[in-house]
């Protein structure tokens, strides 16, 4: 997945169980961390394969297995290359609002701050 370019860049806020999120028992999200994300404004159930990777406060990634802190920045990555095409390049836009999802279990409040590589065509 690191070998190619992120679609696009992130806040991420993680809930705090009393808000709903994570409970201590799945302990700290780590760098590598697998997860799904629904578009906010989008009414259907769709859960999407778009993984985070987190970012240092100097913009690089975390290494793998790094705990994340609750407040955090990461690049996102489209997995599926058709669906990138033909849906989420005219749904994200900077300002796009979206949460990160353990099934259908919603654990983190996101907003897109800037689009990178997700127009690019991908050979």
């Amino acid at each position: 997945m690191t070998d190619r370019a992120p679609d696009f860049e992130a806040e991420v806020r993680f809930l705090s169980p009393e808000d709903g999120g994570r409970t201590g028992r799945y302990g700290p999200v780590r760098q590598g961390y697998r997860c799904d994300v629904h578009w906010d404004d989008d009414p259907s159930d769709l859960l999407w394969m778009i993984w985070p990777r987190f970012l240092d406060e100097t913009g690089h990634e975390l290494p793998k297995g790094t705990p994340v802190p609750r407040l955090s920045r990461a690049h996102f990555y489209i997995i599926n290359d058709e669906l990138r095409r033909t849906v989420h390049r005219q749904c994200i836009r900077e300002g796009t609002r979206f949460h990160l999802s353990e099934g259908h279990h919603r654990v983190a409040a996101c907003f897109v701050t800037k689009i990178l590589s997700l127009h690019d065509d991908l050979v």
